[in-house]
């Protein structure tokens, strides 16, 4: 059981006083106590810290090429490319609609976590800005541990060249 902050600053006080000989067994109980204390505060595995991020685009080749961001609709699969914590994506497209599955470099705990996700049109691009209006709030859904699928919508056919940038918080 972890120490209130109070009692780890009188262990502190106690055991690395000044002019003390202090012992190899209370110098770990101090260090000891403030990993339980830390570890009290945030544990890693059900923090709210993002434990995979990264973001998804396009290519305009297969191998190599520039990015020209993704177009919903449109097969992707094999000119999608992603950065950050990601092993795998790949993507199924039927008009207006685009369905990607990504795989996690970071496995979470169990099936406990959001997928927050936005777009950004790829800089470099000459598709006007406007065409992101047509865009429909994007949905996720949690497979395992270590992937999810997130569906991308678009009200007209509009060209679009997005990144989806991504991050995978537990909770």
């Amino acid at each position: 059981m972890a120490l209130t902050i109070a009692q780890l600053r009188d262990l502190v006080n106690v055991n690395l006083a000044d002019n003390s000989n202090i012992e190899p067994i209370e110098h770990r109980a101090v260090e000891l106590a403030i990993i339980d204390y830390l570890e009290t505060l945030q544990p890693i595995s059900s923090s709210n810290i993002p434990l995979n991020k990264g973001y998804i685009t396009a290519n305009n080749l297969t191998i190599g090429g520039v990015e020209v961001g993704i177009e919903i609709g449109i097969q992707l699969s094999d000119r999608l490319r992603a950065t950050g914590n990601v092993t795998g994506v790949s993507c199924v497209s039927i008009p207006n609609n685009a369905i990607i599955t990504v795989n996690l470099q970071n496995a979470h705990p169990n099936n406990n976590y959001i997928v927050k996700s936005w777009y950004e049109q790829v800089p470099t691009s000459s598709v006007l800005l406007q065409n992101g209006s047509s865009l429909g709030k994007n949905v996720f859904k949690v497979v395992s541990p270590s992937q999810f699928q997130i569906i991308l919508k678009e009200w007209t056919g509009e060209a679009q060249a997005l990144r989806l940038h991504f991050e995978t918080i537990g909770y």
